[in-house]
């Protein structure tokens, strides 16, 4: 997901100062779709405000503290905004995996090691599933877009581990160097 589409998405709702659009994303628990690196969202910020996407509508001054610039979306931000949508909706990029990588050569690995690994992504691909399904429970009255995307990466955590679970399996059985026959099993 672009850091742009998630500014401007968030300016689309109320104007706001970079820190605060951050502490959004954190709320609504952002880091479950996309990598939050503070750089990169006041980096997106200063390119989005030099090419007149967002503009400067406040700068709240405070003494003990640095000045907070608080910023708005333009018209042209707004027009960039829906463009970014649809790209990002009709998008037919590949999905890459952190695991693939590692998986293509788990044959010239130790299989119990592997498998001692992959338990342990086990455990943490079940933990952010809860957490994903708890907060489903816990906000009821997201917006029906969010609840999508949501169910969508609980669906895609459970296809996670049902994977896991067949490649530790034959991992613990000594099979990843065995060609073919992943699906006859």
């Amino acid at each position: 997901m672009s850091m742009k589409l998630v500014i401007l998405g968030l300016l689309m709702e109320q104007d706001a100062h970079p820190y605060e659009m951050k502490q959004i994303m954190e709320q609504r628990h952002m880091d479950h779709f996309m990598k939050l690196q503070k750089g990169s969202l006041y980096y997106a910020v200063e390119q989005l405000y030099k090419k007149e996407h967002i503009e400067i509508v406040d700068i709240i001054k405070d003494t003990n503290r640095p000045d907070k610039t608080i910023y708005s979306i333009t018209e042209s931000g707004k027009k960039l905004f829906h463009k970014l949508i649809l790209d990002e909706l009709s998008s037919d990029s590949n999905l890459y995996h952190p695991l693939f990588t590692g998986v293509a050569f788990t044959l010239h690995s130790n299989p119990q090691e592997v498998a001692d690994v992959l338990e342990k992504r086990v455990e943490l691909t079940k933990k952010r599933v809860a957490e994903l399904k708890g907060i489903l429970d816990l906000y009821k009255k997201l917006p029906r877009a969010v609840i999508h995307l949501i169910r969508g990466s609980i669906l895609h955590g459970e296809a996670e581990l049902a994977w896991l679970t067949d490649l530790i399996k034959d991992a613990r059985a000594e099979k990843l160097n065995i060609l073919g026959g992943a699906d006859e099993d």
